[in-house]
């Protein structure tokens, strides 16, 4: 059976660019519009009766505009008699200040604080499959390189990325200082955020129009590393259209010859519940054909579930700051001749103080750069991801006599691999000798304490139980402890394929839950513990 697109993308280990329309704000959030329906709402706040509203509609249709262009030009008409109104004391808008709020005197044009008054009162829809779809997108934060969206409201920043990427809501801040090209929301459109930056009318499309260059350049950026996944749009999206078409005149032959693996659409239909992938040429309304692959469904949780399985080295928020402390340590010491090495572990980029210590960066081979340093800076994730993967080649001589050498009884590491590949005896007096005799039995990993304070877990005795009982878990700690509860009703195989969803799961980011490293522990001990090691 050939293998989808996402598989590859998976397999790849690249981090996928999304490029969100309407239709993901409207899937999650009860009650929000589309752009007709926007419109409308808008409308109505001035003139209820829908006969004018119409009226608009049909001429513009006459006139031969496209439905995109009689959207423009309603909005504003719109904007026009909306800000009459409100400048006449007609209408009200119920942000800071109603009789003389402070934005007026910024300019601000009243519509754009309707729309912002507006996109804010939306909530999150509370159908129960709806939400468990948003706890699988959740996930996929650190496994996105980044997102550009038309969309006004914040449900992608403030519900799904949390806060962890930075936000631009203006074109001209797409190559700002500010910007690493990983970990960010690009807003193209405008955020509610900042009512000046909203993009609806005639005048701000075509303030939109003449700096869209700025937009391609991006999308080149990231194209270079990362497909681009399209969720939310139509086909017919004309304002989309017209960027992919720019974006398309800018690729070389080589590059448009692969198009159709970088550029993906996910298109809805209610009720598929299946992944139903084709490749196909769709035509812009400019006769331009865009290669694509598109992926048909209503099942957009079985989508977060592919791309969860992308297991990025460093999360994209981590790699952000790094980029961002590389650019001051450029910027701070290109003419210095006194700079230092210095091991920063990835976890603290946040409390580097650069003003009191130049740095320097380490670059060459990963083997090379352990062995001259150190396997001491080796994090115990990385470990962790060793144990479960087999995938880090680590030199066990190195492990037990650098890395180890200091270890604390109370740490939860897996050993027992690396003792047991050691060529050369553990000195009994070393820590690590401590280490393993503090651990060298299933009571000792997994201690009284340790099951009394997962004791109102569920146990399962089946794999079907198992993930029955993890997923109605509300933290990845319980799910893991779950797991360690059940751990000997089930095979080594079956614990390892197990844990290794997990890592998955959160993979990027730091691992704290002592269950799951104790999960870790079991295999490694049950694998490799032997009275030599």
């Amino acid at each position: 059976m050939p293998k989808s697109i996402l598989d590859k993308i998976v397999e790849k280990r690249k981090m996928p660019v999304l490029f969100i329309g309407s239709g993901i704000s409207k899937r999650y959030l009860y009650g929000f519009p589309d752009w007709e329906g926007l419109l409308r709402d808008s409308f109505k706040s001035v003139n209820p009766d829908p006969y004018y509203y119409n009226r608009y509609v049909e001429q513009f249709k006459r006139e031969g505009n496209s439905p995109f262009e009689i959207n423009t030009k309603l909005a504003t008409i719109i904007e026009n008699d909306f800000n009459a109104a409100f400048y006449a004391r007609k209408i009200k808008i119920k942000i800071g200040n109603t009789k003389n709020p402070k934005w007026v005197d910024q300019g601000v044009s009243p519509y754009k604080m309707f729309l912002v008054s507006y996109f804010k009162k939306l909530k999150v829809n509370s159908d129960p499959l709806l939400l468990q779809e948003i706890e699988s997108f959740r996930l996929l934060k650190n496994k996105i390189l980044a997102v550009i969206t038309t969309n006004y409201d914040t449900f992608i920043e403030s519900e799904i990325l949390r806060d962890d990427y930075q936000v631009f809501c203006h074109q001209n801040e797409l190559f700002s200082a500010d910007s690493y090209n990983i970990a960010e929301i690009y807003k193209i459109h405008g955020s509610v955020l900042d009512a000046k930056s909203l993009v609806i009318t005639e005048k701000d499309y075509a303030d939109f129009n003449s700096s869209r260059k700025l937009i391609i350049a991006k999308m080149l950026t990231l194209f270079a590393e990362s497909p681009i996944i399209f969720m939310g749009y139509s086909f017919t999206d004309e304002n989309i259209q017209h960027i992919i078409e720019d974006f398309l005149n800018c690729l070389t032959v080589k590059e448009l010859s692969i198009i159709g693996n970088h550029f993906v659409f996910i298109s809805y239909k209610k009720g598929e519940k299946r992944l139903l992938e084709t490749k196909r040429t769709i035509f812009t309304s400019n006769k331009i054909e865009i290669p694509i692959t598109e992926i048909t469904t209503d099942n957009y949780g079985a989508i977060y579930e592919k791309l969860n399985n992308i297991i990025p080295g460093i999360a994209a928020s981590r790699v952000r700051e790094t980029r961002k402390i590389i650019k001051q340590i450029v910027d701070q010491n290109i003419t210095n001749e006194s700079a230092e090495s210095v091991i920063v572990d990835i976890d603290d980029l946040d409390n580097i103080d650069l003003s009191t210590k130049p740095l320097a960066i380490a670059i060459g081979y990963r083997d090379s750069i352990l062995n001259k340093v150190g396997y001491g800076i080796l994090d115990v994730d990385s470990i962790i991801e060793d144990i479960l993967f087999d995938n880090k080649k680590l030199n066990a001589d190195n492990m037990c006599f650098d890395r180890f050498k200091s270890i604390s009884s109370t740490h939860l590491i897996p050993v027992f691999k690396y003792a047991k590949g050691c060529t050369v005896p553990i000195p009994s007096s070393s820590k690590l000798n401590d280490y393993i005799n503090a651990r060298n039995s299933i009571d000792k990993i997994i201690s009284k304490s340790q099951l009394k304070s997962i004791n109102a877990l569920p146990t399962a005795s089946t794999i079907d139980e198992l993930h029955t009982a993890m997923n109605s878990q509300n933290s990845f700690d319980k799910k893991a402890g779950v797991l360690l509860k059940s751990i000997g009703n089930f095979t080594i195989d079956e614990i390892r394929t197990e844990c290794q969803s997990l890592f998955r799961e959160i993979s990027g980011t730091k691992i704290t839950s002592t269950c799951f490293k104790r999960c870790v522990m079991y295999i490694d001990f049950k694998e490799n513990y032997t009275k030599k090691s």
